[in-house]
């Protein structure tokens, strides 16, 4: 998901395959009419065919009023794009509004070798406009999707499937008060979304809190000023710790800016540190240890025996569970009006995600959740209450 992580890759039938149409035809009647006129008469022949191609394009783009669908493809339109470093970027796409919340994604089509990919928008900030979805992208080597949509520029459209609803958050928490979030790169994107959905849900209780960790391999992910990394005798010494983010980041990047409005708007509530890998700074066990026994108002030891067969809590049953095919049924717990776990939500790519909380496993055609495995397992074994207490989402 930020794209979302782990060979989430599908083909389409060919029916779908259509080319979307390139931006550039939008200039076809300007060099057509140029071709035929000079001198004065080129001018204004010129301003009549700029006039032309504007109801061509707009003419063209009619159908972005269609709403979404998750049976089929929607053409939309690219209106934005700010770098945020030299291999990532923030995309911002026109499309209809949706009136899903919580974790939910979008998929799009490369229609040059037919193949879909899932992507999380990022959270919209309250000036933002309703029709337009933004996402947190980054260029890979060899990458079919990604070196498409690097290739995409304003007035280039693209095609949108969903919106997809992922697990339900806001269920699982229950009454609980805690989630915490690690996220890897561009994993980002459904961090920011859950620790919105979490905390705006709860817009009213000061006693619901997030923490979000996000590892990032290079500094200018988060600053556009140049930065100069720590001698090596200074990491031979001693490891550079995260650091925190708060509301006072120096030319702050894209995307870290919009952390940045999210730190503005939850305050104390929203706790956001970052390990820079070029750095030489990681999140070790004692990290996550740290911001999973935080005390919290809520903590009340969640006995076993009461989650056992429970879709919504019960971690065993999420180990075969798939984020894009969520299950729907209620809580099942033996005591469901104090029902609830607090999360701890893992999101980045297939290496990072399993290094963490172990891999994802494919299982009758479904990418599922796998059981609980990596330095959070360990973590577990040491303090069992973690597993008690805590549900495991890999995203």
């Amino acid at each position: 998901m930020g794209p979302v992580q782990g060979q989430k890759i599908r083909l389409l039938p060919r029916a779908a395959a259509s080319r979307p149409p390139r931006s550039s035809r939008a200039a076809g009647p300007a060099t057509v009419v140029l071709a035929v006129v000079g001198g004065a008469a080129a001018a204004a022949a010129a301003a009549a065919a700029a006039a032309a191609s504007a109801v061509y394009y707009h003419y063209n783009d009619d159908d972005a009023t269609t709403p979404l669908s998750r049976d089929s493809f929607i053409r939309c339109v690219v209106t934005r794009r700010d770098a945020v470093s030299p291999s990532s970027s923030i995309l911002t796409v026109s499309a209809p509004p949706t009136s899903l919340r919580g974790l939910w994604s979008v998929e799009f089509k490369q229609p040059e070798v037919q193949i879909a990919r899932h992507y999380t928008p990022l959270p919209p900030d309250d000036d933002d406009d309703a029709r337009l979805l933004r996402f947190y992208i980054r260029s890979l080597p060899r990458g079919e999707m990604s070196s498409y949509l690097d290739r995409l520029r304003p007035g280039h459209h693209l095609w949108l499937r969903g919106p997809h609803p992922g697990f339900d958050i806001l269920r699982r928490l229950g009454s609980r008060k805690r989630l915490v979030v690690l996220a890897g790169g561009t994993g980002l994107a459904p961090a920011m979304q859950a620790a919105a959905t979490v905390l705006g849900h709860h817009d009213d209780d000061p006693n619901t809190s997030v923490t979000l960790l996000w590892a990032v391999r290079q500094h200018q992910e988060i600053q556009a000023s140049p930065h100069v990394p720590p001698p090596w005798w200074k990491l031979w010494l001693r490891r550079p710790l995260p650091i925190e983010l708060d509301s006072h980041v120096e030319n702050a990047t894209p995307i870290a800016l919009r952390l940045r409005q999210m730190k503005d708007r939850y305050g104390s509530r929203l706790d956001i540190r970052i390990a820079i890998d070029s750095d030489g700074s990681a999140f070790q066990h004692h990290d996550i240890e740290q911001a999973l026994l935080r005390p919290s108002s809520s903590h009340r030891p969640t006995p076993t025996s009461t989650t056992q067969g429970c879709q919504c809590h019960d971690q065993s049953l999420h180990a075969s569970a798939s984020e894009f095919h969520p299950s729907s049924d209620p809580c099942q717990c033996q005591s469901t009006a104090d029902a609830g776990k607090n999360i701890l939500i893992v999101s980045g790519s297939d290496g990072f995600v399993s290094h963490y909380a172990g891999p994802k496993l494919w299982a009758r055609g479904l990418l599922t959740q796998g059981p609980v495995g990596g330095l959070v397992a360990e973590l577990q074994r040491r303090n069992p209450s973690l597993a008690r207490d805590w549900l495991v989402l890999k995203l």
